[in-house]
């Protein structure tokens, strides 16, 4: 586990021991691309998927962390190649598939006093959530190109609690590259955007998409 991984779990697992726990939040969504710009690489979206558990903790003001498997999926084209090694002329479509643990950590505020024990509330969050890449595979040898160990994003977002449900959306805004290398013209950056309803302590069911830029 490396330097930096190891610094922000330290901090999630003393956020949990100042704070009081909540609820937990156990939950799977599906996760789509949308891609806005294809590039020269004319990347197409795929589905995806997350699941994991997020901990909710203290009362107006609060922290919500978590940890997730998340899975995307995008295909692109480049030039094929023959058997010996020399350009056919013609696109060839390959499939990137990507496995990473995704670590929110975004801190919120509750519109109307928790302990009321209202019907009805809402909440705004916002904050920094680092990806850690697990496995990722361009489907395609003649790339040197390498996803990035560690990403991180910086996003908003805000929900409704209606009873036990709860729906909630957010949109990241500042990202890190996803790769590294020159063999690739654009560089997708991911934004998730996730709509989901919940049931506290009990179980989690989103939906999501999730917007792919190029530079």
């Amino acid at each position: 586990m490396n330097l930096s991984r190891t610094l922000l779990l330290i901090l999630v697992l003393g956020c949990c021991h100042a704070l009081q726990t909540q609820e937990f939040r156990f939950g799977a969504s599906y996760s789509g691309s949308n891609v806005r710009n294809t590039g020269e690489e004319q990347w197409v979206g795929k589905p995806g998927y997350q699941f994991g558990v997020d901990v909710v903790l203290s009362g107006v003001c609060f922290v919500q962390s978590g940890v997730h498997l998340l899975m995307r999926n995008l295909n692109y084209s480049a030039v094929g190649f023959s058997a010996d090694s020399s350009p056919t002329g013609a696109n060839v479509e390959f499939r990137y598939n990507e496995r990473a643990q995704r670590v929110p950590l975004p801190l919120g505020r509750r519109l109307l006093e928790p302990s009321d024990d209202p019907a009805f509330n809402r909440y705004l969050l916002g904050g920094p959530t680092a990806l850690f890449n697990l496995s990722a595979d361009l489907d395609n040898d003649a790339f040197t190109v390498e996803t990035q160990s560690a990403q991180r994003y910086s996003g908003f977002g805000g929900g409704v609690e209606i009873g036990f449900l709860y729906v909630e959306g957010g949109y990241d805004m500042v990202m890190s590259n996803v790769f590294k290398g020159d063999d690739f013209t654009t560089n997708p950056k991911v934004n998730n955007v996730t709509l989901c309803r919940r049931a506290p302590a009990a179980g989690q069911l989103s939906f999501g998409t999730s917007t792919i830029e190029t530079t």
